[in-house]
């Protein structure tokens, strides 16, 4: 290769490169490898492993699968133009239940439309219509359910069909089938599925309904409220059943008729607004002021990683750890966010996570001892937790006195606590972050536990 050749393709690869750089196409060149073009963000593509937010609380609409309609068959052969009724039932609709889960830590999971499938419609040849799966829905431990009362013509969260209406239909179709039972029906298409072309020659006034239908239909018109607490691991509950599916035109094959012409439809499923409130349940409960050091607590004790900075409110959403002792007992902590004054009437964060308190065997009072009177903010917490909730300052407690490490000052103020604070309330001082005293902190909280029973809540 020759100089002459080689000057020709360099003038060649920097008009290339001036060509892409103008016309926006990607090529292999000089002047694109140190170009840096303006293109979209890609983080987007990321968004999903940052996680949901935690949501503790959630209202939802559950919707039970409709049933499938009944079939209107009849066995026909060579020599048998007018074999029996042969028609299949409708599948039954989908029911929604909720089911605990131990790895479930939020509401974040669960959507605001819970909706199970509708049953497949019944064929010819005795052919049932498929049974819809249900819809199970996950939630963590401590979630209490509760049904609301929603009053008529009153849109719910997710912009669906008011209950007043959907209850305005139920109370349509019960009509429709007590006129039917009284022979003073007028719309034979309402419950029924006819034969084509047979609509106005099936005279279905005195058709009586089997039993199991008739009762689904009693228990959409008058559907119980709800309220349950799930506590255990693998708990179940029953939210919204789903419909039944319309028996075939065999099951209306009587001696007076050998030729029914119609069966009967499938019917929805029930429909509830529900609100779900989730209490985590741990044995431990941390609570402290903001920036008292519980989050570097729970570090230095469990596995759990919470986010740690030198500012007030980091920890905004509750954090569960687990501790491991060397006989192999494992004990939950939980690290609340940051109480302040007034948190009893929703200041701060407030109720918001107050109620994660609840739960808790035992607490653990986070002080930072470097404080000016660090025993008033152990006064104020005491006295939130029991304006709250009357009793739960009273459970078996421990004060830590965190950043004893950080002076004379917090040195003088442990001494001086340590005088005047009663006997009946331990106060231990430990430094989270150097993780010192930790594991008298630990074989305290392990010794407060063993003297109560597990149900002690």
């Amino acid at each position: 290769m020759n100089l002459r050749s080689t000057h020709t393709r360099l003038r060649a690869y920097l008009a290339l490169g001036r060509f892409t750089a103008l016309t926006g196409r990607h090529a292999y060149s000089t002047a694109t490898q140190h170009a840096t073009p303006d293109v979209p963000s890609t983080d987007f593509k990321h968004r999903h492993k940052a996680g949901r937010n935690f949501v503790d609380r959630l209202r939802c609409t559950a919707v039970g699968g409709h049933g499938g309609d009944g079939c209107v068959s009849f066995f026909r052969d060579v020599f048998v133009p007018r074999g029996p009724p042969n028609g299949g039932d409708g599948g039954a609709g989908g029911s929604v239940w909720l089911e605990v889960d131990e790895n479930e830590s939020s509401l974040g999971c669960v959507k605001q439309q819970l909706r199970a499938h509708a049953g497949a419609n019944g064929k010819g040849k005795n052919m049932h219509g498929k049974a819809a799966s249900d819809l199970v829905v996950r939630v963590p431990r401590g979630t209490l359910v509760r049904s609301l009362a929603v009053q008529p013509d009153q849109p719910t969260v997710s912009g669906e069909p008011s209950r007043g209406a959907h209850n305005a239909y139920l109370d349509a179709l019960a009509q429709r089938v007590r006129s039917a039972e009284q022979s003073q029906r007028k719309d034979k298409s309402s419950l029924f599925v006819h034969y084509p072309r047979w609509e106005d020659r099936n005279d279905v006034q005195g058709v009586r309904l089997p039993a199991e239908y008739s009762a689904f239909l009693r228990m959409l018109e008058d559907t119980e409220p709800l309220a349950a607490d799930l506590t255990r691991h693998g708990q179940r509950m029953l939210v919204a059943a789903g419909g039944l599916g319309g028996p075939g035109n065999p099951h209306f094959n009587l001696p007076g008729d050998r030729q029914p012409h119609y069966a009967l439809r499938g019917l929805p499923g029930v429909t509830r607004q529900i609100e779900l409130e989730l209490k985590t349940i741990a044995d431990v409960g941390l609570v402290g002021m903001p920036n008292a050091g519980k989050s570097s607590f729970l570090r230095a004790v469990s596995n759990a990683h919470p986010r740690v900075a030198p500012y007030p409110f980091t920890t905004l959403n509750p954090y569960v750890g687990s501790v491991d002792y060397a006989d192999a007992r494992q004990v939950t902590v939980a690290d609340i966010p940051g109480l302040i004054p007034g948190a009893h009437r929703n200041v701060g964060l407030g109720h918001e996570f107050l109620r994660h308190v609840e739960r808790s065997r035992v607490l653990v009072y986070i002080v930072d001892v470097a404080r000016p009177n660090p025993w008033a903010d152990l006064l104020a917490l005491q006295q939130e937790l029991e304006l709250y909730r009357p009793g739960l300052a009273a459970r078996p407690s421990l004060v830590l006195a965190n950043k004893a490490d950080a002076g004379d000052r917090a040195r003088e103020n442990f001494e001086r606590w340590l005088r005047c604070i009663s006997p009946a309330t331990p106060l231990i001082p430990v430094s989270a972050k150097y993780r010192k005293n930790i594991l008298k902190a630990t074989y305290a909280i392990r010794q407060m536990l063993d003297a109560q029973p597990p149900s002690a809540i």
